[in-house]
């Protein structure tokens, strides 16, 4: 099929690059292939051990095909391709550090890729540096849509507070308390922005409940409650248009699932729930028992924690109950204490 060093493996889920980068080639010295699906490609990648792999992100939205493919073809150099219209996917911010030796946005493929490919034309392609080819307007999107998620995060929480101030305050109080738990359980991930962003907006479905819900001074019924319980499919369809990444969207969807399967919406259990959502939810049940609302004063910090005690296993991730109740300032002023949550 051609040795490694005069072959091309591109990855994309449409097809329409192998033509471009043929017409780049025109000496004739390189094979190019194309695959349409992660596994295809893992399977091509095995046979060819190609020199050069274009890989499109859009076939694996966890960035794992790169890996994948450097397992199957530990010497084939990946350049990563993404379409910013589509949103970033998750995990593109370390696709680097997998292993793919550029970025490139997929409009700029012919104007950044292509021309460096078809210098070495005439025969082999020989090896690629990494520096030939540009990544600052990769690195130039990226910014800008880390600065668009934090200026959408902060309108979306002042929108909430604004219908509501005491469901604004609880979203600060809690996100302190999940962070300080995913700290114990997974660090990295405590400091990750989609982390923090899926605590910070987990209620932003209530926007979409009627007021006389949202502000009832009283319990709810039956019929307000199933409208309550909206709001996290609401929240997704509110953040999705945003550009955060699934990790953010799994919180904001799961943080009422159950251990035990009994949550909603999904009624997901145990592992199927995320990580960050089975986090939160402990947060979030301590938050609201210890806040004072209208139709009932707030438990004691004691009282709360011997509740989510009795929940592990049952409405809460065991390890993440071990990891919360070994929160050294539970109960001090100003944590997990509040009015209205």
């Amino acid at each position: 099929m051609g040795d490694k060093n005069s072959s091309v493996l591109i990855a994309e889920p449409r097809g329409g690059w192998h033509d471009s980068l043929s017409r780049a080639l025109p000496g004739g010295g390189s094979e190019v292939v194309a695959a349409h699906g992660a596994a295809e490609a893992v399977t091509v990648g095995r046979s060819l051990q190609p020199e050069l792999a274009l890989v499109d992100l859009g076939l694996s939205h966890d960035c794992s095909l790169v890996a994948d493919l450097l397992a199957a073809c530990p010497e084939t150099k990946i350049v990563a391709v993404f379409d910013s219209a589509e949103g970033f996917p998750d995990g593109l911010s370390d696709v680097m550090a997998l292993g793919a030796v550029a970025v490139v946005e997929r409009t700029t493929l012919a104007t950044d890729l292509f021309p460096v490919l078809g210098t070495r034309a005439s025969g082999p392609l020989g090896p690629l540096d990494p520096a030939a080819v540009p990544t600052d307007r990769y690195i130039d999107l990226r910014n800008r849509h880390d600065q668009q998620r934090r200026v959408t995060s902060r309108a979306l929480c002042a929108a909430l507070e604004a219908r509501d101030f005491a469901t604004g305050q609880h979203q600060n109080r809690v996100t302190r308390l999940a962070t300080s738990c995913m700290r114990l359980i997974d660090a990295p991930r405590a400091v990750s922005d989609e982390v923090v962003y899926g605590f910070m907006l987990h209620d932003v479905g209530k926007i979409g409940v009627p007021d006389y819900i949202l502000l009832k001074p009283g319990p709810l019924d039956y019929w307000e409650f199933e409208m309550m319980r909206a709001h996290p499919k609401l929240g997704l369809q509110i953040a999705e248009p945003g550009g955060f990444s699934q990790e953010t969207l799994d919180v904001i969807l799961n943080h009422h699932e159950r251990w035990d399967g009994f949550g909603y919406p999904r009624g997901l259990s145990s592992d199927e729930i995320p990580l960050a959502a089975r986090v939160f939810s402990v947060a979030d049940a301590y938050d609201a028992m210890t806040s004072d609302r209208p139709y009932r004063s707030a438990m004691s910090p004691g009282d709360a924690l011997h509740i989510i005690r009795s929940g592990s296993g049952c409405a809460f991730d065991p390890e993440v109950v071990d990891s919360f109740l070994n929160l050294e300032f539970l109960g001090s002023p100003g944590v997990g204490l509040g009015g209205n949550g």
